[in-house]
């Protein structure tokens, strides 16, 4: 039998784990850093768990080989849909629809398709509103245009059993490939994301605009289904604010930890320079000096002040945030 298969891509797997990847890493993060029993060490447990289940369907949908969507000369089927194949003599026609930027294909048909599953009275009245049929291909996972699609789908309603074979036969998928533009987006993205991680960094007000931006965004590109533009862009300001939460919780982390080693060894060096010369420094840069440091230590010793006192010292810093903490010799942190 004729026929054309069109597969899952793996794009739609592999962004689902690379989301979920970051969360699962800061959780693993916040287990093994944070004492058993504390609200971190619970909150960690919950994110690896939670944003976990999100690596087996990713992997799932990724090595997924079976066809979702089967063209032949007698009909077409969807797996997603749990139907049955629809005759070509069942579709009266066809037309594209994009809902929340989840393409799709309606399929208008006679009376004479008998549904395998009827859909709920709610489905059917949520299909009204948004302008689909009850019976709908779904082309979220499939790397196709969805306008040649539905225009080929259009056509072979229209051909006799023998006009379709060829049709079929002769028929090439057109995939959207990547290509330079999409490599200059990507870069355009990590360059805006970057400024904003800075932006954030560097005030706590700002962090609120930033993430008061991100939810005013989520919630516009939920609910202007009407305006292709607006949601177009108030979905990749969304994802801009969800990316750069986990960076910033990320960089945290990273922060905190770095600045943790740093006050440590500086201490250490410290009351090694006291036994071997009877009183503490006078300056800082004798200590620091001597001290094995990356390149990430570097920058948070250039945020350190040091204050020697009569029989002590005194360890300060900015921190992110802009905010001033000591360093507490005997918990080894900075409070």
């Amino acid at each position: 039998m004729t026929e054309i298969k069109l597969y899952k891509t793996t794009t739609k797997g592999l962004k689902i784990i690379g989301m979920c990847l970051p969360f699962v890493a800061i959780g693993i993060w916040m287990i093994m850093d944070n004492p058993y029993g504390s609200t971190e060490y619970i909150m960690g447990w919950f994110g690896t768990c939670f944003f976990g289940l999100g690596i087996p369907v990713g992997l799932f949908q990724t090595f997924d080989k079976r066809p979702q969507i089967l063209i032949t000369e007698k009909g077409i089927w969807d797996r997603t849909t749990n139907q049955t194949a629809v005759k070509w003599e069942q579709i009266i026609e066809a037309y594209p629809l994009d809902i929340h930027g989840q393409k799709f294909i309606s399929l208008v048909t006679d009376d004479t398709f008998v549904f395998k599953k009827k859909p709920y009275k709610w489905a059917a009245k949520i299909n009204k509103f948004v302008g689909a049929q009850n019976l709908n291909l779904h082309l979220g996972q499939i790397n196709i245009d969805e306008i040649e699609l539905t225009n080929f789908i259009n056509q072979l309603s229209l051909q006799s059993i023998d006009e379709r074979r060829k049709t079929i036969k002769t028929f090439k998928v057109k995939r959207t490939n990547f290509s330079l533009s999409d490599l200059q987006k990507i870069l355009i993205y990590i360059f805006i994301s970057l400024i904003i991680l800075i932006l954030t960094l560097s005030s706590f007000v700002a962090f609120l605009v930033v993430m008061g931006v991100s939810g005013v965004s989520a919630l516009t590109a939920r609910w202007q289904p009407d305006n292709a533009i607006i949601r177009k862009y108030a979905g990749i300001v969304t994802w801009l604010g969800f990316l750069n939460m986990v960076l910033l919780f990320g960089t945290m982390k990273i922060y905190d930890n770095v600045t943790e080693e740093v006050g440590e060894k500086l201490a250490i060096e410290i009351e090694e320079f006291q036994k071997q010369n009877t009183s503490f420094p006078t300056e800082i840069n004798s200590i620091t000096s001597k001290l094995e440091s990356n390149i990430i230590e570097r920058i948070f010793i250039e945020q350190i002040d040091y204050k020697p006192l009569d029989n002590d010292y005194e360890i300060e810093a900015t921190m992110i945030f802009g905010k001033r903490k000591k360093y507490d010799k005997n918990n080894g942190e900075w409070r």
